[in-house]
């Protein structure tokens, strides 16, 4: 079954005052991993597609029983990775072709897949797009050749340009890069290079990200070491303007902290969905998912994360499939379930709420989580109100472009 023939059939069917339900995909298969890397992923020399998409599907139809009653037509869908680009069209068009099956889509669907530049070619974006896929998330990084190397990227910089070329060729309208700064070694004028260059590619939407140095990566060991030097504080908020003023010059007006975009149109819905804490599944190895549950203070949100191991995922399910665990719950091998309470639940909406530029409705989180915890927000914001960093407007709180760069103290001070 097309998306198309899916809206046509699931029009009008989800019920009144409902969100359509997001869903996320995660392929963690790469041919190599990236030296700054944490998310959940392997490298390897083939990916084992069919093994990989009759867990996938399995897992699809164990949530959907015990999300009974809850799923509505897919307004998201994301492919994220690992490399997602690595599978082959037949496996993407195998997948949205059982979605649209089992649950459909609603009218004009947002299906982002992220790629790597070095395996953009004709016929496989052909093959993307004819499966429905209809955003890519191009992972550019940098454009300078020690930056990619020092990062450990398997493209080089010229491909970047050829694979927006043939992007663009192949009708993509909606197209991401990833930005990373802040490298070990880079200067505001190896950022401002990035940046030119970048914007002459004019994409719809950017993701720019200072580099993190997370636990167990390549390039968290050479700093730890004393081989490689971070950026410091100051030249790293000396880039952060450098990179907004840019993006905005050209076009790109942040709506979130790391996020710009060319309009509305083009920002992340997905990503806005799980900003904003709509409910959401997660399927493959090393995913998550939740939703709200309000059932007591202390399990305000249900959530779950799967092993992160794609071959005892796929061994796991396997089993699911045969037959072999109780479908009353997720199994406790292979996907492990928490409950947020209500006081984190809160403190979590008010973080992500505030990094979107347009702030949090203040009646909307009232209404969610009751005067008694909004009211000392309200009084703690007065004051930095009054010095310019957060403002109150239409009963929407939001931090301010002073403040912008003083986030994470701004919303540890409300908390």
């Amino acid at each position: 079954m097309k998306i198309q023939e899916s809206i046509k059939k699931r029009a009008g069917q989800a019920p009144a005052g409902s969100f359509p339900a997001h869903l996320y995909v995660h392929l963690p298969f790469c041919l190599s991993r990236c030296h700054y890397c944490a998310f959940p992923s392997i490298a390897v020399a083939e990916v084992p597609e069919k093994e990989y998409l009759t867990a996938l599907l399995t897992e699809f139809r164990f949530r959907r029983k015990s999300w009974s009653g809850s799923l509505q037509p897919l307004s998201t869908l994301y492919f994220g990775g690992g490399t997602p680009s690595l599978f082959s069209p037949a496996f993407f068009s195998e997948i949205i072709d059982f979605f649209a099956r089992e649950i459909g889509f609603i009218d004009a669907p947002e299906l982002t897949l992220e790629a790597n530049p070095a395996d953009i070619e004709e016929t496989r974006i052909s093959g993307y797009l004819a499966a429905g896929i209809n955003r890519i998330s191009l992972g550019a990084q940098t454009f300078s050749t020690a930056g990619l190397r020092l990062l450990g990227r398997r493209h080089s910089a010229a491909m970047i340009g050829r694979a927006v070329s043939v992007l663009r060729q192949a009708q993509v309208e909606n197209l991401s890069l990833d930005l990373i700064y802040a490298w070990p070694g880079q200067r505001t004028a190896d950022l401002f290079y990035d940046l030119r260059k970048l914007t002459e590619l004019a994409p719809e939407h950017v993701s720019a990200y200072s580099l993190s140095f997370e636990p167990g990566c390549e390039i968290t060991k050479a700093v730890a070491a004393g081989n490689l030097q971070p950026v410091g504080e100051d030249l790293q908020l000396e880039m952060m303007h450098l990179l907004e003023d840019n993006l905005d010059n050209a076009g790109l007006c942040r709506y979130e902290v790391s996020n710009f975009a060319r309009s509305h149109r083009w920002q992340s819905r997905h990503n806005l969905a799980c900003w904003q804490l709509k409910d959401f599944i997660g399927l493959g190895a090393g995913a998550c998912g939740g939703r709200y549950c309000r059932k007591t203070h202390e399990h305000w949100v249900e959530r779950y994360s799967n092993t992160p191991d794609p071959n005892f995922y796929m061994q796991q399910l396997q089993q699911v499939a045969l037959g072999s665990h109780s479908e009353d719950c997720a199994p406790a091998a292979w996907s492990l379930k928490e409950f947020v309470d209500f006081t984190s639940s809160f403190s979590e909406a008010l973080m992500l709420g505030l990094r979107l530029r347009h702030g949090i409705d203040l009646n909307s989180l009232e209404s969610e989580y009751g005067s008694e915890k909004v009211a000392p927000v309200i009084s703690k914001a007065q004051l930095l109100c009054a010095e310019g960093m957060l403002e109150i407007n239409n009963d929407r709180l939001r931090i301010t472009d002073s403040g912008l760069y003083l986030t994470d103290t701004i919303i540890n001070h409300l908390l």
